[in-house]
Order: structure tokens, then C-alpha cells, then sequence
């Protein structure tokens, strides 16, 4: 494969999948190639996208840039979980492109330099569900948990793990990345101390079941994390109720550290427990909510961030009322809310589906509903005096700040604060985010 040496790499999806556009573009840097922003993409020689496979619609735009790219001459490479949970889709519509996978960092080099490049495409069997969980073979374990401060000198994203031991219906996300492999807690460790950032951000498919494959849970890693001796504020990142419900004290533990963000990303899917388990939840309401119950009088000022889908084929309607009265009862600070959607090759997508004009109906429906939770737990941040981490230029002025709770608040202050710390106090609620000023 012939090249120029300019490159753009795009990336949908979680902070995952930010990683591994990071690992990608550092492989790049490394091999001499130029990095071009999105909006200089029709000057690069190379696209690079990293694509998810969550949802239907992210899936659409993936497919519609993708359909853009056919005559223009560039050379394509697909890579992350849509290419690796549906290679033979994508390779059918697109034969002249590249398909990656997923991990295709230490792939991209090899890819470019040579002029036909055999077995690029990760072999799927090699995530099926028999997959021994106790696989931790030394080629992956210590894949590199590279330097992330060429791309934000400020924040370093961490992988713990890959894969997750859920085996839910409506997911394709488990074609793509495969049985629970958890990275081991020393190199984690490490990528922690190498990379002296004032924040990490801990991410995975499922937080909550690292370790699970090594006799080892979260509570264990964040542990040794809390004795790293410099200041720096960590976001633990999206784990399942059911990994967390067997460990929830320990973790709740773990958190009264000064080092770990108020923040608890517990996806509930459905608040109504027959259509967790036609899902393959793996867990009841009650446990969820006991979860929530839990870490909220541990830390009253907890933020709760859920994921609900609206919509699911079993789902009748006296269900989704159960859905509204669980987030009425546990009041999550963010409900990131999803239409249902049929997903290639996911059980759920054989049943009978619901209209989707009713999907449409249940999700505005509790949409108005966490508005209107979201709007009166934010008044009662006004007034609010603590420490914040001034974390990146807004996107509408000022700088984003997060305080202990990853509450977001808008302050004016110089872009040479960005990285530090400070203390400030809350002036207003806004819908999504607050607004405050510096004080001494």
C-alpha cells in the first residue's frame, strides 16, 4: 500500500475508543506521519476511522462518511468495533477499504509500508463467548499504555480492561471486544505514575468486573491508585450493576479517597426486572437501586449518570412506567437515553419489534422526566464553595471546570489555569451545566 505521510484519524464512540485513536495516532507520529485535523481531512493521504457499534444511528453517520470516502482517492482504514463485530458487512460495501478491528494500534504501520498486508482483520473466534477468561497471554497484557500527553497534557485516559462478562441481547459491542480480559494492576499502575497528569480517567467496556479474570476486584486497583503520592482526581468510568453489586462495599470504600471524582456511571437499561432478564441483565431492580442507595448515603453529593433504553421489543407499556418510577426514585444527576435499535446478529433483534413510533414516544417521554429531575437537583448546587480542577477550554467561553462531584462549571479564568487546581464557588444552574466564579 502507497502512501502520502498526512493522516486523519477519526473516532466515534466511548473513552475507550479514545485511547485507541490516541495509541493509533502516537504509532503514527512515530512512524513519521503528519496528524490533520477532521477539517483538513480532503488534504490527508490516510483516513483512519474508529468506529463503534452501540448505536444504529452512530452506526448510519459512520456508514454515510464512509460512503463519502469511496472516489477520492485516499487510502481507507476501518478500524474498532464496527469493523470487528461486522467485517463481512463492511468489507462487501466497501472492498477496496482496509478493515482493522479492534487493537489496531501496533497494525497501522505495517499497513501503510507494505503493499499488500495479510490477515489485518482480527479473527473473530478469537472473542467467542468460550473464550477462557483466565487467557492473559503476554501479547496483550502489556499492550502499551502509552504517553497520552502529546494530545491533553492534562488528562490521561487508562484502559483496564477489555471485553466485559455480560452477554446481553441487544448488544454487538461483545462481537467486537470479546470475553473479560483485564489488564494487569502493575502496568495500570505504571501507566498511572508515567504519566504525571491531574486527572485519569479509568475506562473499559465494564469497570466493575476488572480483575475478576486474576482474583482481583476495582477496589483493589483503586486502592493502590489512592497511594500514588501527587495530587490527581480520577473518573472511574461505566461499570454493570451486576460485577458491582459483589463488591459495592469495598468500592464504596475505595471512594472516600480525595483522589476519586463523586461520580457513578451504573447503567440500569430498564427499570422493570422481566425485560432485564430478556435482556441478560444479569441483575433485578432492587439490586440496581441498592447499589444507588448505597453509594448515595456513603456520598450525598454523589453525581449518578445511568443509560436507559426506551423501547426494548418485550417492553409493554405498564414496564416503561416501571422504568419512569426507578428513575423517579433514584434521581440520576445524567440519563443517557437511547431509542431501541436492532443491532446485526443480537437475539434481540429476532423478536418482534415495537414501532418505532412508540420508541420515539417512551423516550421523549422520560426525557421531559429527567429534565425536570436534572433542573431541581441543580438549583441546589447554587451557592456551592469547594475546589474545582480547571479541565479544558469551554466550548462556549471560559473554562470547564469539574468539581469533586464532575459537576461541570462554566469560570472565567486564563487558558494557562487549564490543568490546575482552584476554588470557586456555584452562581447559577444552567440545564446541563453550572456557572460559578474563582474565589480565594
Amino acid at each position: 500500500m502507497t502512501t502520502g505521510n498526512q493522516v486523519t484519524v477519526l473516532t466515534w464512540g466511548c473513552s475507550h475508543n479514545q485511547k485507541d485513536s490516541q495509541l493509533i495516532e502516537q504509532q503514527l507520529l512515530q512512524g513519521g506521519y503528519k496528524l490533520l485535523p477532521e477539517e483538513r481531512m480532503a488534504d490527508s493521504d490516510v483516513v483512519v476511522l474508529n468506529t463503534c457499534t452501540v448505536k444504529k444511528p452512530t452506526e448510519d453517520k459512520i456508514l454515510y462518511v464512509l460512503d463519502n470516502l469511496r472516489n477520492t482517492g485516499q487510502e481507507i482504514i476501518v478500524t474498532g468495533c464496527l469493523s470487528q463485530a461486522e467485517p463481512e458487512f463492511l468489507q462487501d460495501r466497501y472492498p477496496d477499504f482496509t478493515m482493522l478491528g479492534v487493537n489496531a494500534a501496533d497494525k497501522i504501520l505495517p499497513v501503510l509500508t507494505s503493499q499488500k498486508f495479510k490477515d489485518t482483520l482480527i479473527p473473530l473466534q478469537s472473542f467467542s463467548e468460550t473464550r477462557d477468561i483466565k487467557d492473559n497471554s503476554k501479547d496483550w497484557v502489556e499492550k502499551p499504555l502509552l504517553d497520552s500527553t502529546q494530545w491533553n497534557e492534562h488528562l490521561n485516559i487508562v484502559q483496564i480492561n477489555e471485553g466485559c462478562l455480560n452477554f446481553c441481547t441487544f448488544c454487538a459491542t461483545k462481537k467486537a471486544r470479546g470475553h473479560l480480559r483485564s489488564y494487569q494492576r502493575e502496568h495500570i499502575i505504571s501507566a498511572v505514575r508515567r504519566v504525571p497528569t491531574p486527572e485519569v480517567w479509568l475506562t473499559s467496556q465494564d469497570t466493575a468486573c476488572w480483575g475478576f479474570d486474576q482474583g482481583e476486584n476495582l477496589a483493589d486497583l483503586l486502592n493502590d491508585l489512592n497511594k500514588i503520592n501527587r495530587k490527581f482526581w480520577i473518573r472511574v468510568g461505566m461499570g454493570n450493576p451486576n460485577n458491582l453489586i459483589k463488591i459495592v462495599d469495598e468500592v464504596i470504600d475505595a471512594y472516600h479517597s480525595d483522589k476519586i471524582y463523586k461520580f457513578l456511571h451504573l447503567p440500569v437499561q430498564a427499570g422493570n426486572n422481566e425485560v432485564l432478564r430478556h435482556m441478560r441483565r444479569g441483575y433485578t431492580v432492587e439490586e440496581y437501586e441498592e447499589i444507588v442507595f448505597k453509594f448515595k448515603k456513603a456520598f450525598p453529593e454523589l453525581t449518578l449518570a445511568t443509560d436507559v433504553i426506551c423501547g426494548y421489543p418485550t417492553e409493554t407499556q405498564e414496564d416503561f412506567q416501571e422504568t419512569l418510577e426507578t428513575i423517579s426514585k433514584t434521581r440520576p444527576s445524567i440519563t443517557n437515553i437511547s431509542r431501541y435499535w436492532e443491532r446485526r446478529g443480537t437475539v434481540a433483534a429476532e423478536l418482534e419489534q415495537l414501532s418505532f413510533e412508540e420508541r420515539k414516544d417512551r423516550s421523549t417521554e422520560l426525557t421531559h422526566l429527567c429534565e425536570r429531575i436534572q433542573e431541581e437537583d441543580n438549583q441546589s448546587w447554587i451557592g456551592w464553595e469547594g475546589e474545582i480542577f480547571l479541565a479544558e477550554e469551554g466550548s462556549k467561553g471560559g473554562i470547564q471546570a469539574r468539581n469533586k462531584a464532575y459537576k461541570p462549571i462554566i469560570v472565567d479564568a486564563p487558558l494557562d489555569s487549564i490543568g490546575t487546581f482552584s476554588h470557586a464557588r456555584i452562581t447559577e444552574a444552567r440545564s446541563t451545566y453550572f456557572m460559578g466564579e474563582i474565589i480565594e
